[in-house]
């Protein structure tokens, strides 16, 4: 009986590790844009993702000090997104990646050429998103608009976007309790500058 007692001890803490990795790991909805990355032949890259989480953790850094309306810690978080040099946003010669943030396509600027004032649903990272557009774009409501929910909408669009790009990596946290994606790709990479107009007038 004690080696029994002793056998099912050791089978529940085997169960609990396991269950703990599972909810400290790979996200389902992460497991999903995998997935359907990979019907378009887009090879999500570990590499390319702690790029990614790296991108992202900055950004929640950001967020935090807006939440906390501390302005230094704000400058002192972008500081350090415009010190992230392997990203093209910095305009460094030697970058290797481009950065992007899902929308959803959301209307929000003024209009033009070809938008009328919709964001792509893969917006890119520019030198202007490390000053005050940073804030704007990492405010509650905007990202409550830009929410990745991972619809299988949401996943057709994404397989659009990135059909022809050959890998990425891709980071989905929590931020005010919604989930925001980033995806970053090697420098010049094709992606789609599509918006909800020109998928809707795709299909």
């Amino acid at each position: 009986m004690k080696l029994f007692k002793k056998v099912l001890a050791v089978a529940l803490v085997g169960a609990m590790a396991v269950s703990m990795l599972t909810a400290c790991g790979e996200s389902a909805k992460t497991a999903d844009i995998k997935s359907a990355l990979k019907k378009v032949g887009v090879s999500v890259s570990s590499t390319m993702n702690k790029e990614a989480d790296g991108a992202m953790d900055a950004l929640q850094d950001v967020t935090v000090a807006l939440k906390e309306n501390d302005t230094n810690a704000v400058s002192n978080a972008q500081a350090k997104i415009a010190r992230m040099k392997e990203f093209s946003f910095t305009n460094d010669a030697n970058a290797k990646y481009d950065l992007y943030i899902w929308t959803n396509s959301v209307y929000g600027r003024p209009g033009k050429s070809g938008n009328d004032g919709y964001y792509p649903y893969l917006m890119k990272f520019t030198s202007n998103h490390t000053g005050d557009r940073l804030k704007a774009l990492l405010t509650e409501k905007f990202v409550r608009q830009g929410e990745f929910k991972g619809a299988d909408s949401d996943l057709e669009v994404l397989k659009k976007v990135l059909k022809g790009v050959p890998k990425a990596g891709i980071s989905c946290q929590k931020v005010y309790g919604m989930d925001v994606l980033i995806v970053v790709v090697d420098k010049d990479a094709p992606v789609g500058n599509y918006t909800c107009q020109t998928i809707d007038s795709a299909t």
